[in-house]
């Protein structure tokens, strides 16, 4: 496997919320959100976290979910500490790359795109507001672009209950590529731009820079992570 990986604050922020990380197989990504500093200490909190994760096959959901809810504690505990990190939160997004196959988990809208034989599908489904109005035929997704709350969270770490991860694992080949990024991307390129991107002729790092670079040249309007994989 090969691996590239960039982030930026973008634009229009004056901090980098976001935090990615590698550890052999395993890649995650956090969006962190809250005032001052808080953000940027809760995506690094969580991936922390889950990078010390050592479990494998069957065991690797349940330990990650257990681990994910250990670090929401750990966010609650944070911020009740630290009263400039009062409502402190994160997305996450996992990647635990297995023989033929993917684990893939997440919480937020921070997503997990697979690239196949020139087609990108996207395997989460973001845990937003705007996004269940979308699945239940409110609004379109074209209108969902342009939301005045296509940002609101409907599921995140640092709340005061239950976490609950979306998992699932998928087969893959030899050659398919896989794609973990903060909505600083993908609320600036489009499905189409992202699949001439991710299978382009380029190394994993090269396809991250140009990723991030075409997000800042459309606006940048938000921090933006990727990590791209070659499997």
């Amino acid at each position: 496997m090969k691996v590239g990986m960039a982030t930026h604050v973008g634009k229009v922020r004056e901090v980098n919320e976001d935090s990615i990380g590698r550890k052999g197989t395993l890649l995650v990504l956090a969006d962190g959100m809250g005032g001052h500093k808080a953000g940027e200490v809760a995506s690094a909190l969580v991936v922390e976290r889950v990078l010390a994760l050592e479990a494998e096959g069957s065991e690797f959901k349940e330990a990650l979910a257990s681990v994910i809810q250990e670090a929401n504690q750990v966010l609650l505990e944070y911020a009740g500490e630290h009263e400039e990190c009062t409502g402190m939160g994160t997305t996450v997004a996992v990647v635990k790359v297995e023989k033929e196959r993917i684990c893939v988990a997440h919480v937020g809208d921070s997503r997990v795109y697979h690239w196949h034989q020139g087609v990108l599908t996207q395997l989460t489904e973001d845990h937003t507001l705007v996004a269940e109005l979308v699945r239940n035929g409110g609004i379109t997704e074209e209108q969902a672009r342009n939301h005045p709350q296509r940002h609101v969270l409907t599921r995140a770490l640092g709340t005061p209950m239950e976490i609950k991860v979306e998992y699932a694992e998928y087969s893959t080949a030899d050659g398919d590529r896989v794609l973990l990024c903060s909505d600083g991307l993908t609320v600036m390129l489009s499905h189409d731009e992202i699949a001439a991107l991710l299978g382009a002729e380029l190394p994993p790092q090269e396809i991250a820079e140009r990723m991030v670079q075409m997000a800042n040249e459309k606006g940048g309007i938000d921090n933006i992570s990727v990590i791209v994989a070659f499997l």
